[in-house]
């Protein structure tokens, strides 16, 4: 219940129900039929911020999201030394649907972070160096062995065993996946898209999980590269819709203390 609270209202900071509360509170004040100038003063002045808010997400949301993948470079299997390691990857949706092929499971979330793990780990195996996959999976409904028959066959290309493959179940948010992974033997190394990975790692050390981070889908080009870059568009809203939430994430795992 707390959780789904927070969800909601990390949700009402996004910036398309930000934008409709400020003109809805706007529309009020300026029509309401017994509002005097000061009324209409404040129905001004949120109408504006509706406006600024409008533009700027609608416009500026890949720079914001871009202070999130910039944290971290991609990395380089070839620089790791040789020990045993523990590739752990964030959790994202997987589907329980009856008909599905397994591989096709999880969701372009998942399958990107998947695919890090799974080039990561085919570059180690090709220097000698044994290595395990532990994903998070989401949601917990106890399929534990369709999701290790779904990922055994997305890994299969890759030559991965499914030995070497550890779903995660029961960790609802990032910080109890981090929880989870900490409790895993060997090296870690964690991965997650890159706008989502100064979160997790933040969570790392504060929960004293050594890791070495592994952005995922990473790559984007310039922002006004274009003129049509500088017209409100619905992708920047989702950047910063993004970057809104990840945001309000390191706020709470900054300031809330670690408890397990």
């Amino acid at each position: 219940m707390i959780l789904l609270l927070k969800k909601l209202l990390a949700r009402l900071l996004f910036p398309a129900p930000l934008l409709l509360m400020l003109l809805v509170a706007a529309a009020i004040l300026l029509l309401h039929p017994k509002g005097g100038a000061r009324c209409r003063k404040w129905g001004k002045i949120l109408l504006v911020a509706a406006i600024a808010l409008f533009l700027v997400a609608g416009i500026f949301g890949q720079v914001f999201r871009e202070t999130l993948t910039g944290r971290y470079p991609p990395l380089d299997p070839a620089l790791l030394p040789p020990e045993e390691y523990t590739l752990v990857v964030a959790g994202s949706g997987f589907s329980g649907a009856p008909g599905l092929a397994p591989e096709l499971r999880f969701n372009d979330a998942m399958r990107i972070r998947l695919h890090e793990a799974g080039r990561i780990a085919a570059a180690l195996r090709k220097r000698g160096i044994g290595c395990s996959i532990a994903a998070g999976i989401h949601p917990s409904d106890g399929q534990w062995e369709l999701k290790h028959r779904a990922l055994a066959a997305f890994f299969a290309p890759y030559g991965i065993a499914p030995e070497r493959l550890i779903p995660i179940e029961g960790a609802a948010n990032s910080r109890q996946e981090v929880i989870a992974f900490s409790q895993l033997p060997g090296c870690k190394i964690l991965i997650s898209e890159a706008y989502h990975l100064p979160r997790l790692m933040l969570l790392a050390r504060k929960y004293r999980l050594d890791a070495i981070p592994a952005p995922a889908g990473n790559i984007e080009g310039p922002f006004g590269g274009s003129p049509l870059d500088f017209l409100p568009n619905a992708e920047s809203f989702a950047h910063t819709e993004r970057a809104v939430y990840e945001y309000l994430g390191i706020a709470e795992a900054f300031l809330l203390p670690a408890t397990k």
